[in-house]
């Protein structure tokens, strides 16, 4: 089975979107969607047809000024399965995004696209360059790589991304394009550097 795992709250509608692309994903197998929701107010659950929906509410509840994401990931990884792939609830994934992963998992342990891209939907545009590591959003992993996020998840702190790909995998070219980070939803702020650009 294949695990999509979002960290999500207090962003209802990037979260909305989410849902949208997740309803359009073309991958034939079972999925398992963890959804780690610590927002004041729970997110609706979504039901995909063929979808197991599990909806994690973690405690203590995020604060405006807090950094969760360490914990609500390690609070996911606790429910997956074989195979993960990280979605983010701020980004816009092709319909093909969860096959290709589920593709590129034969091969890897650790898999992903890259460089990423960031659009501020106002219209800004960022190519981040990051040539030696997928993002987060763009990252996909089994087996060792699954027991290495949460190593790295229990240790806190930002970089999640950095620090999971300095173990080596395989990343792939954009070509085409199968994710877009998109900043500035309203809500919630992100905590990346691309959660930094303003509109053009």
């Amino acid at each position: 089975m294949l695990t999509v795992l979002t960290p999500t709250g207090a962003r209802p509608e990037a979260f909305a979107a989410c849902v949208a692309l997740m309803r359009g994903q073309t991958h034939p197998g079972p999925v398992r969607w963890v959804i780690v929701d610590d927002g004041p107010e729970p997110m609706p659950v979504p039901a995909i047809a063929g979808w197991e929906i599990v909806h994690v509410r973690p405690w203590p509840l995020w604060a405006p000024g807090q950094n969760t994401q360490a914990r609500n990931l390690a609070a996911g990884l606790d429910r997956v399965t074989d195979r993960v792939v990280v979605v983010e609830d701020d980004d816009w994934y092709a319909p093909w995004w969860l096959a290709r992963c589920a593709e590129w998992l034969e091969a890897d342990e650790l898999v992903g696209e890259a460089p990423s891209l960031y659009r501020h939907r106002n219209g800004a545009e960022r190519d981040m360059g990051n040539t030696g590591h997928a993002s987060l959003c763009s990252t996909a992993l089994k087996g060792a790589a699954i027991a290495e996020m949460k190593r790295i998840c229990a240790e806190g702190g930002t970089g999640i991304d950095i620090r999971l790909w300095r173990r080596g995998g395989r990343l792939y070219p954009p070509t085409p394009r199968g994710v877009v980070g998109i900043k500035g939803w309203p809500g919630r702020p992100g905590i990346g550097v691309g959660h930094r650009m303003r509109a053009a």
